[in-house]
């Protein structure tokens, strides 16, 4: 896929070359996102815009290290760059065809972006587009492991376990990351003006690593990854007077590359099926999709919607570890779900039908009415196969592992309407309905007592939730513009199916009983003809409704506070401030159990836990643009952001627990030792421009950024890089908790039609 972006680089130059000087895009910040409407304007909804192409072209040199910023634009090494962007769109007058062509950062290794376009105004046009995006670890991997990255990796046995400080941080240095590849067209034909065919294609390859692991010990591996993902999406849309619609088919491929990964160790005989551990990746997978959605106009106050689509999902690729001779599957037991024998694939096949009905009406000039109805069926029919067997002590019975086919069907009913008020304000009020009903999983009963022995989590099979919101707002005020509203919804569920396993009545969160409030609060505040003040309030609050017994969620609790403001004191400048201010609390409650090696009894009780988990941020940046002359620009900005996550645990030991040894035993309470995590980052951005220097402007910028962090991760107690050291080679993650970047750079750009 590399070169495909060099071939389209390579179309985009020799189509300039035919129509003149190449255009790049390389102009200010704040200038581009005054165009941004003109460039990403579509031609056939912008037809008497003039087309503008333009071209630029620099150098710059990043210095310093950038790792944790860069991860998602590749930019982490000190170097030098080619600062190259072009953009040419051009218009035929005579028979309204427009050609386009756009590259963005043509100069760089990664993240670049090519786009071509060819349309004849009100009659056919395609599209083309090539994309780049990395994603890189922002930490360093220091490994003896060989074939790291392929479906074959080697780790090396070390002499002392775990290692010691001779044995780590000597070996080789891997880069974990990705790059994904993306290629998509688009085409349409319009057969009349109500009448027009769409055909989407996108093709994308993923490639690269991403952290890994083997065993229930910190064991490094790293996963190969070698993805290609397709969609095909053809559509035929009608647009009349009275009706509306649009239909089509939607295809979709998963490919992998790499179905499996065979581990071994250095020296071990690689005849032996037992020195291989197989470790299964991602398998292929398609669903196919029919649509049809639409609307018809009643009457000019009166429209009805309705959409319909039905998709089948399906994996029936072999399982790679099927036909490795000699490997023990798990044995064919008579069991009340499984098939018999061992599956050679999945044989998954899941079908989504959706429907959704939609009327909005206006019955008078003060009222508008909206009402939705959604149905929702998704019905797995996989097979359930029964996938291990483990043994227990004697006095216990053997445990079985089925898969897990899921099924629900949802049913959402909306009412909601708007009625306008005096002084030029709406009042929203609406509710919302929604009812699931849940397929229970169950396992097997194995001791024949009617209670699921698989099971550790219990479930519930019918969820309901409704939801009631007010909202007023006020607009078309010459200084006020803002709006108000309140939402609560209530979430209840049927009795749990409980199950013997389960351990002090968990609960999942998704599934609990739940009462939640929101707030929302916006305004935006001219008070004089320069200067503007937007403020934002957004408050969640959730209430889990546990019993005294039971272990799970509490309450949870999240705010965001933010303002910003603009103020030109003159025509030529223009200052500007921003804050914001988000946390988020969770209360939970947990417990941990044991199963003693030769004991009858099934789990014993050892501890509970109560845990404020806290995550907060807050940014700030100050911006100033000054317009010196006619000649000059000048600006600068500044940002400050931290984050901090806080994790507040007390620990209370069960007296009667006989591993309570475990923990700490003062008074039979303790307070975690786990430290806040902070993160704070620093950006300052300056820039000068000058045009005037021929027919273009010369823009320099220079960007300062400050990354720091006392994140405890991938450390050990003392403050030493975390090192993989039970059973593998010692294997060492590092990273850079002070990063400093700097960063320069000079270009030229010209604009011309």
């Amino acid at each position: 896929m590399r070169s495909m972006t060099l071939a389209l680089a390579g179309a985009a130059c020799l189509a300039t070359g035919l129509w003149g000087s190449v255009p790049a895009r390389s102009e200010p910040e704040e200038n581009r996102e005054e165009r941004e409407g003109i460039r990403e304007m579509s031609p056939t909804a912008a037809p008497f815009v003039k087309p503008e192409s333009a071209v630029s072209v620099g150098v710059g040199y990043q210095g310093g290290h950038r790792e944790q910023l860069g991860m998602f634009d590749g930019q982490t090494d000190s170097d030098g760059r080619l600062l190259l962007d072009a953009q040419i769109r051009k218009r035929d007058e005579a028979t309204g065809t427009w050609a386009t062509a756009l590259g963005r950062n043509l100069g760089l290794n990664d993240n670049r972006d090519v786009k071509l376009g060819y349309e004849r105004q009100g009659n056919w046009g395609v599209n083309l587009e090539y994309s780049e995006t990395p994603r890189l670890a922002p930490y360093s991997v220091n490994t003896k492991i060989a074939g790291l990255g392929t479906t074959h990796p080697v780790i090396p046995k070390t002499s002392t376990n775990p290692p010691t400080n001779t044995t780590y941080g000597n070996g080789a240095n891997f880069q974990i990351g990705t790059d994904r590849d993306r290629f998509s067209l688009n085409a349409f034909r319009l057969f009349s003006n109500k009448v027009k065919f769409n055909l989407g294609f996108r093709n994308e390859v993923k490639e690269g690593t991403r952290q890994w692991g083997k065993g229930s010990a910190p064991e490094f591996l790293v996963e190969p990854i070698h993805w290609e993902m397709r969609q095909w999406e053809p559509t035929l849309s009608y647009t009349g007077e009275q009706w509306q619609w649009l239909g089509g088919y939607s295809g979709s491929w998963f490919k992998n590359g790499n179905t499996l990964v065979d581990v071994t160790y250095q020296g071990d005989n690689p005849a032996t099926l037992a020195n291989h551990t197989y470790l299964s990746q991602p398998l292929d997978n398609e669903a196919h999709q029919l649509f049809l959605s639409g609307g018809y106009n009643i009457t000019p106050e009166t429209r009805s919607t309705f959409k319909f689509a039905h998709t089948r999902a399906l994996q029936n690729e072999p399982f790679p570890t099927s036909t490795i001779t000699g490997l023990p599957l798990v044995a064919a037991l008579p069991t009340r779900l499984s098939r018999s024998g061992a599956p050679s694939s999945l044989q998954g096949e899941v079908d989504t039908t959706s429907v959704l009905l939609g009327l909005t009406a206006r019955p008078w000039s003060k009222l508008s009415v909206t009402t939705r109805l959604r149905y929702q069926d998704i019905h797995d029919k996989t097979p359930t196969w029964l996938v291990a067997t483990l043994p227990n002590p004697p006095a216990l019975p053997t445990t079985q592992v089925h898969s897990t086919p899921l099924s629900s069907r949802t049913i959402t009913g909306q009412l909601e309407g708007i009625y306008r008020l005096p002084y030029h304000m709406l009042l929203t009020g609406g509710v919302e309905h929604r009812d699931q009903k849940r397929q229970i999983p169950f396992g097997n009963d194995i001791v024949r007592d009617g209670k699921d022995d698989e099971r550790f989590v219990p479930w519930r099979s019918e969820l309901d939730e409704t939801t009631y919101k007010i909202q007023v707002r006020r607009h078309l005020s010459e200084t006020v513009n803002g709006s108000l509203g309140f939402e609560h919804s209530v979430r209840e569920g049927d009795p749990y199916i409980r199950s013997v396993k389960i351990l002090g009545n968990i609960r999942p969160f998704f599934i609990e009983n739940r009462e939640r409030d929101k707030l929302r609060f916006s305004t935006d505040w001219r008070p004089m003809e320069r200067l503007g003040l937007q403020f934002n309030v957004d408050n969640i609050l959730d209430r889990y409704d546990l019993d005294q017994n039971a272990y799970g969620r509490q309450k949870s609790y999240s705010q965001l506070y933010s303002v910003d403001a603009d103020y030109a004191p003159t025509d030529k400048w223009l200052l500007t401030a921003w804050y914001s201010y988000d946390t988020a609390k969770t209360w939970q409650h947990s417990g941990r159990w044991s199963q003693p090696a030769n004991a009858a009894a099934l789990i014993q009780h050892e501890a509970d836990k109560e845990s404020l988990l806290t995550d907060m941020g807050s940014s700030v940046g100050l911006g100033m643009r000054h317009q010196w002359d006619e000649h000059v620009k000048l600006g600068i900005n500044f940002q400050r952001s931290q984050t901090r996550s806080s994790f507040e645990d007390r620990v209370t030991v069960d007296p009667t627990a006989t591993a309570r040894n475990a923990y700490p035993t003062s008074g039979g309470v303790t307070v975690s030792p786990l430290a806040d995590i902070t993160s704070p980052m620093t950006r300052l951005n300056a820039f000068a421009e000058y045009k005037g220097w021929g027919p273009g402007t010369l823009r320099g910028e220079f960007i300062h950024e400050r990354w720091r962090t006392d994140d405890w991760t991938w450390q050990t107690s003392d403050g030493k890089p975390f090192v993989y050291g039970t059973t593998t080679d010692g294997t060492l993650i590092s990273r850079v908790d002070d990063q400093t970047s700097h960063y320069v750079g000079l270009r030229y750009t010209t604009h011309f039609q």
